[in-house]
Order: C-alpha cells, then sequence, then structure tokens
C-alpha cells in the first residue's frame, strides 16, 4: 500500500473503471460519502429545502448509507454550491461557513483513509476535514488540512499526534488529497494527487479513533480554522484501503475535482 508508484497508477486507470465509493463500504464499513455533484443530496439550512447554483449548502445527505450527513443550519455559516467548467463544489468563506456531521462512531478500528478533492484559495492554516472538535485536544481523531507554508497536512492521533506534510502547495491550488493511518502500526501518510508525499512512521500511542462529530470546512463548526477554498468532494472511511481501492477513490475524486490523475 506504501510506495505504490506507477504500478498504482496504471490500476488506477484499469480498476476505476465504473467505481462508485459505494463499493467502499459495502461490508458496512463505517464512515461517510459527499457529493455536491449529486444535487439530490443537498439542500438549505432548513434541511428540505433543494440547494441550487450559487444558493446556500445547509445539508449534505452521506451517500455511503451509514446516515452521517453534514449539517449547518445557520444561512450565514453555509458553504455556496457553485459550478465552473462542469464542476460542482461547496465554497467556504474563509469566515464562518463549516459543516459537521452527528458524532460517527469510529470506537471499533484505529484505520482510516480519507479522500478529499479540494482548493485553497490563501496561506492558511484550515481544515478541509477533522474529526472531533481539536485534533490537538481529543484522542483518537485526524485532521486533512491546510497548514501554513505552502502546506498540505495529514495528521492522525492515537494518545500523540503524528503530522504528514507536504510544502509544495502555493495557493491558489486544487488537489486530489489522500490521508491513510494505522494508530497501532504508526502508518501515517499523506498523498497528493496519486503521488505519496510524506509517511512519517513516529509513534501514535494507543487506541481507537473516537466518537466524535466531523467537521468539514472549518473547526468545531465554523468556530475557527475555516477554508478559503472549495470542496469537491470527500470520502471518510474507518478501514486501511488497499491499493486498488486508493487507486480507484483518486481517480474518482479527481475526476470530480478537474485534476487528470
Amino acid at each position: 500500500m506504501i510506495g505504490i508508484g506507477a504500478t498504482l497508477f496504471k490500476r488506477a486507470v484499469m480498476g476505476s473503471r465504473g467505481f462508485s465509493p459505494s463499493a467502499l463500504f459495502a461490508n458496512g464499513e463505517e464512515g461517510g460519502w459527499y457529493d455536491p455533484s449529486d444535487l439530490s443530496t443537498l439542500f438549505e439550512e432548513d434541511g428540505t429545502t433543494p440547494a441550487s447554483v450559487n444558493g446556500p449548502v445547509g445539508k449534505i445527505l452521506d451517500k455511503s448509507g451509514n446516515g452521517n450527513h453534514l449539517i449547518q443550519t445557520t444561512e450565514t455559516k453555509c458553504p455556496t454550491l457553485k459550478l465552473a467548467s462542469g464542476l460542482y463544489y461547496l465554497e467556504f468563506d474563509g469566515v464562518d461557513d463549516g459543516l459537521q456531521s452527528a458524532a460517527i462512531d469510529f470506537t471499533g478500528t484505529d484505520n482510516m483513509s480519507v479522500f478529499a478533492g479540494a482548493r485553497k484559495e490563501a496561506d492558511e492554516v484550515a481544515v478541509i476535514g477533522e474529526l472531533s472538535a481539536n485534533v490537538g485536544n481529543n484522542n483518537g481523531t485526524f485532521r486533512l488540512a491546510s497548514i501554513g507554508g505552502n502546506i498540505w497536512r495529514y495528521s492522525s492521533k492515537g494518545t500523540s499526534v503524528v503530522n504528514a506534510n507536504s510544502n509544495e502547495y502555493t495557493p491558489p491550488v486544487t488537489s486530489v488529497l489522500t490521508g491513510l493511518s494505522d494508530i497501532s502500526d504508526d502508518v501515517n501518510t499523506l498523498r497528493v494527487d496519486g503521488v505519496q508525499k510524506s509517511s512519517p512512521t513516529s509513534n501514535q500511542g494507543t487506541g481507537n479513533y473516537g466518537n466524535y462529530a466531523l467537521n468539514v470546512g472549518a473547526r468545531n463548526n465554523g468556530d475557527s480554522l475555516e477554508l478559503d477554498g472549495r470542496i469537491y468532494g470527500l470520502i471518510i472511511r474507518g478501514v486501511m484501503s488497499n491499493a486498488d481501492e486508493i487507486a480507484s477513490a483518486e481517480k474518482y475524486i479527481g475526476a470530480k475535482t478537474g485534476v487528470s490523475i
């Protein structure tokens, strides 16, 4: 799974034909799949009015079958649904926009896979996806984020946090991001646009992931670390994905994001 290189690229080309992320949850895996291009899953802040392009999105249904929907009930804190060059995305204003799920119970696993299509407009510290209100203050968490210094970062924490960084991404920049982690085996890998960029093996401590809300586009339901940018798609899965699954998911997210993988 680690250091896949050209073999993974070839599998992406062959293995993603007809691929749907629903396959990643076919065995009851916990997590969520959020797709702004599926307008049937998007609603305004009241949770019932269908969202429209250039309008607020206050609810996005989880397509994984787990029911882990993302919610924002305050209109001014809702991201905006946008369409450009044939691609749908959620635009976050960098001020107070954010979405949040109810608590997702990952206590049965110490493995995680996170796939996202994202764009950052500024060199900032901002959340793409974070389990719990704060990865630093809670055990059994992860965070996929933009960090100052042109960095994309994936953090994983049992009882000790470990950061996987890549500092090649000067904004504005759009990327397909993959975070892969195993707390007990001290695996923490960041991949960008289908290429492994960082895989520190420092000790993440002990324990499984926790039973926390998933925050998207900001920390703690728009409280801080707000993203000035876009999210084209997001998949969270409480399993260490294998090479074929990684390749297929990255190519799928890449097509939604406009990034060739």
